[in-house]
């Protein structure tokens, strides 16, 4: 009897059941297609702070101002260290309390290791590639740093084989480590080749975790007034960017500052206004700052 019942409630509701299977059977795949498209892992925003230490000659509520946003970075990149022309290392103002809140916080600290003077010759010269790596295998370990940015600008057009020989050799001490190792590039559009053919982004990435690609500075202090980044030249470059290296390993740097510049028909030098300065500037003067819908930045005159 009991059998008898089940088959004639199977007979009446099989097709609904399996209907529901199948159905239910579709909304996973596609989930999992949404959420793991071609195996890949969703990646959370990265948000990168790069950090001045109060100075004379900066404004003067650095540590404050990390400490009221330190909840909203995922990294903080301090310019603590210079790299010498021998491969050593001079620090140039490391700074124990960030560094001790910026761990304290969980956050990922990965300072700026700059070229000091601009030189090219840490990584054109062998030996001085190889000394600079195992000093900055040092310092992570000493200074319990996550990692490091490798900030060499200036460099000649003859370093690109140089620079791309230099991630790869950190790579290969970083890896075993867990240790970050981020570059800073310049744009590949609208730049001189003169500032940026030292930067062969696909190799660089090939070793490094991200690439910080600094979008600034397309009018500059020396020339003419204009953007610092319109916003075509910085989308220009990000398209060129992404045909060469992966979405998640690209940086996008913004500037947050503008200059000064003499209305006097001559290029510059102007004066670096940052951005927290820029209310009182508007206040003392009694103008307001027009948006310019095209470059997508803000600009004002004032006499």
């Amino acid at each position: 009897m009991v059998d008898h019942a089940w088959e004639v409630w199977w007979s009446r509701h099989k097709y609904h059941i399996l209907w529901l299977l199948g159905a239910t059977l579709i909304i996973l795949i596609t989930v999992r297609l949404i959420w793991h498209p071609g195996q890949r892992t969703v990646r959370a925003l990265g948000i990168i702070g790069f950090y001045e230490n109060n100075t004379a000659q900066t404004h003067s509520g650095s540590l404050s101002a990390l400490s009221a946003h330190i909840q909203k970075l995922t990294t903080v990149s301090p310019q603590w260290f210079s790299v010498n022309g021998n491969g050593s290392v001079t620090d140039t103002g490391y700074d124990p309390p960030a560094a001790n809140l910026i761990l304290k916080h969980h956050v990922a600290l990965v300072p700026l290791f700059i070229n000091t003077g601009g030189n090219s010759q840490v990584v054109l010269n062998p030996l001085a590639r190889i000394h600079a790596v195992d000093t900055l295998v040092h310092m992570v370990q000493q200074y319990h740093l996550n990692g490091v940015d490798i900030d060499f600008e200036l460099l000649k057009p003859a370093a690109r084989n140089g620079l791309s020989l230099f991630i790869k050799l950190l790579a290969r001490k970083f890896r075993p480590m867990h240790k970050t190792i981020a570059v800073c590039v310049f744009p590949l559009v609208g730049v001189p080749s003169s500032v940026n053919a030292a930067y062969d982004y696909r190799n660089l990435a090939a070793n490094a975790n991200y690439l910080v690609m600094m979008t600034y500075d397309h009018h500059y202090s020396g020339g003419i007034p204009g953007p610092v980044a319109p916003f075509s030249w910085v989308k220009d470059n990000i398209t060129a960017a992404l045909r060469q290296v992966r979405a998640h390993q690209i940086v996008l740097a913004i500037g947050m500052y503008g200059y000064d510049w003499v209305d006097n028909g001559k290029p510059g030098p102007a004066v670096t206004v940052p951005d927290a300065a820029v209310a009182n500037l508007l206040h003392r003067y009694g103008v307001r700052a027009q948006y310019n819908a095209f470059d997508s930045q803000n600009q004002f005159t004032y006499t």
